[in-house]
């Protein structure tokens, strides 16, 4: 039986990580295919400073957006992105002056991964899901 490794990637532009902003209350939370064959012409791509950052972490040539949502800081609730029923994330707010957002990714039931994101400008946090296709699932979570 062979085991995959699900790998958490926080890739950071600069030496140091700047905090959120006071006005920064959402999250975006995308779910990105990751091939290197080229994607459908009608394919939703990733822009291309985020597709060259996930170049440099990932290696895949290319990046088609599959779904995107927006998670609210200030919400008290869980929310969960559910792109398939074998692999999907819970996100939750944690209540505090600092934004920072509770993750827990899941496969096949399980909790694979789990930790805590403080979302800074130019600070996504790159979850690297299970392969898909002839590529890799990918979660970006950055602020908006």
């Amino acid at each position: 039986m062979q085991i995959k490794t699900l790998v958490l990637c926080a890739f950071f532009g600069g030496a140091t990580v700047a905090s959120a902003a006071p006005g920064d209350e959402r999250v975006s939370v995308a779910l990105y295919l990751a091939e290197n064959a080229p994607p459908p012409t009608e394919a939703s791509l990733a822009p291309e400073k985020l597709s060259h950052r996930l170049r440099q972490v990932f290696g895949f040539k290319h990046y088609e957006l599959l779904k995107e949502e927006t998670i609210n800081l200030k919400s008290h609730w869980q929310q969960w992105v559910l792109p398939r029923k074998d692999f999907f994330i819970r996100l939750e707010p944690l209540p505090g002056e600092v934004p920072l957002l509770e993750y827990e990714l899941y496969k096949d039931g399980f909790i694979v991964a789990k930790g805590k994101y403080r979302p800074g400008e130019g600070t996504p946090l790159f979850i690297n899901g299970p392969d898909f296709k002839q590529g890799r699932l990918i979660f970006v979570l950055e602020p908006r």
